[in-house]
């Protein structure tokens, strides 16, 4: 009788796919895509109507599965591969401006939209002069 895998076995597979030099440009046309396409709807009346449809946003964990790896391999591969790096550097700023042209256009919500932006992107509220403020000191003088 064969022995069933176990999950955990499943899991710590390491993944059999190897960087290839073609991987970056495979991944930056992974990412450039257009923000959003517009199609002329017909309406009843026989006039036409522009309808406005956000693109899918590129994610890394989309493109790992059109891999057939991980998001984690991907990141070791940035680590050690330069070329691979830059691309991705370029990857998050095609996927950056995706969300913006779709967010200002109204495609997108805008919590959905300043969640990912944080979460993908790494942006923050306010502004980071990067240390902590001096304290503040308040005094007192008695009037004499």
């Amino acid at each position: 009788m064969p022995r069933k895998k176990t999950t955990s076995a499943i899991l710590s597979k390491p993944s059999s796919v190897r960087y290839q030099p073609e991987f970056c440009a495979r991944l930056l046309a992974f990412f450039d895509v257009p923000a959003f396409h517009v199609t002329e709807v017909q309406k009843r009346d026989g006039s036409v109507s522009l309808v406005e449809t956000a693109a899918e946003l590129p994610t890394f964990a989309a493109f790992a599965k059109q891999l057939g790896t991980t998001c984690e391999v991907l990141k070791s591969w940035e680590t050690k591969h330069p070329a691979f790096y830059e691309a991705a550097q370029k990857a998050r700023d095609l996927q950056g401006n995706i969300l913006i042209q779709n967010s200002l256009r109204g495609n997108y919500s805008a919590s959905f939209a300043v969640f990912t932006a944080k979460n993908l992107l790494g942006w923050k509220d306010g502004k980071d002069d990067g240390g902590t403020p001096p304290p503040m000191v308040v005094s007192w003088e008695k009037d004499e």
